[in-house]
């Protein structure tokens, strides 16, 4: 009896375990198995998703962990660990692309989550893809994201590969092949945001006319760039969590002193912090004697859709007649060049 017992209550075990299974790896779900050095047992992964709110954590046993998400759109799981964020005080999120159910293997060390392989993906193989041609060829890497690109105009990965390292082409070739993909892979977060990012490269390119654009100040009023018009604006693009920009704000205050009501020279700062409150309080405490805007959001976004920042501190100058005539100049360099523009 205790023998049959113990068949019975095995054979159940099994199969509540076989339809837990089941349920996981279901047709509408999004698997993704983690494969790590066993050291790494009892440590945690999590999972998040800005964009559409996906959130999870889970556990490494046995040299393996699981995270099952259902599928909802083509989207990028952020990927990050414990072990990571203890060794070095803080982790590099690493992103996973999806465009479909079913599973996706995630191999490498979790104290380097960066260096992980992913297989299982066919919008994430089109990084994988241009990556190693990249490695392997070396040199012309706008070629090599054209031909991926061409090759997987109907991939979500396509629009992502665009959309976060475009780029590296200029932006007519950008265009010709964005315009290349699919309408669903166009419609899609990273097909949108990739078509803002190429038409914001066009109009910001170096010798282009700056559009007027208004925004709102610190104390809730409008304010149109042309309203600087007639001077040369160094066009700033930060926010109050980014260091780098924090820090830059030493320079900006030194050359503010130094050249305003003394020559044609103004600052404009925008911010692209998406709390209101974040960015009035840094405005407090930085003390920023120049004119300041805060950004619009999504699609309309200054920042994306007229000057393609992908990374902060951005700057642009802007000469009397609007035209962008230098990029990113900062520090000993910015200071450099105004010294040469303006003799003094």
């Amino acid at each position: 009896m205790n023998l049959n017992l113990k068949s019975i209550l095995g054979a159940l075990a099994f199969s509540a375990f076989s339809f837990f299974n089941v349920q996981a790896q279901s047709s509408d779900n999004v698997v993704l198995v983690g494969k790590v050095d066993q050291k790494y047992n009892g440590t945690k992964v999590y999972l998040y998703n800005n964009i559409t709110g996906d959130s999870d954590t889970t556990v490494v046993a046995n040299g393996a962990w699981q995270i099952v998400r259902p599928f909802t759109v083509a989207t990028r799981h952020m990927l990050a660990s414990e072990a990571e964020s203890k060794k070095h005080g803080g982790y590099a999120p690493f992103g996973v692309l999806i465009d479909e159910p079913g599973n996706v293997v995630i191999e490498g060390d979790l104290e380097a989550f960066y260096t992980s392989k992913v297989s299982g993906s066919k919008s994430h193989n089109v990084l994988n893809q241009y990556f190693a041609l990249v490695q392997e060829q070396g040199g012309n890497e706008a070629a090599i994201m054209a031909d991926v690109v061409a090759k997987n105009a109907n991939s979500f990965g396509a629009a992502f590969l665009l959309d976060r390292y475009g780029k590296v082409m200029v932006p007519e070739d950008a265009l010709k092949a964005y315009e290349g993909l699919s309408s669903d892979v166009k419609k899609s977060f990273y097909g949108k945001s990739a078509g803002n990012q190429i038409k914001g490269a066009l109009l910001s390119k170096e010798g282009a006319v700056v559009k007027d654009f208004t925004l709102l100040n610190e104390k809730g009023t409008e304010v149109s760039f042309s309203s600087l018009k007639g001077n040369y604006v160094l066009l700033d693009f930060w926010a109050s969590w980014c260091g780098p920009c924090i820090e830059e704000f030493k320079t900006l205050k030194g050359v503010y002193a130094k050249y305003k009501g003394k020559a044609p020279f103004e600052i404009l700062s925008i911010s692209t912090d998406k709390s209101e409150v974040a960015w009035k309080g840094a405005l407090k405490s930085q003390q920023l004697p120049w004119v300041q805007m805060h950004d619009l959001t999504g699609d309309e976004a200054i920042a994306t859709s007229r000057f393609a920042v992908t990374a902060l501190p951005t700057t642009f100058l802007i000469d009397p007649d609007g035209k962008i005539v230098a990029k990113n100049l900062r520090g000993k360099e910015l200071e450099a060049y105004f010294l040469k523009l303006f003799g003094r």
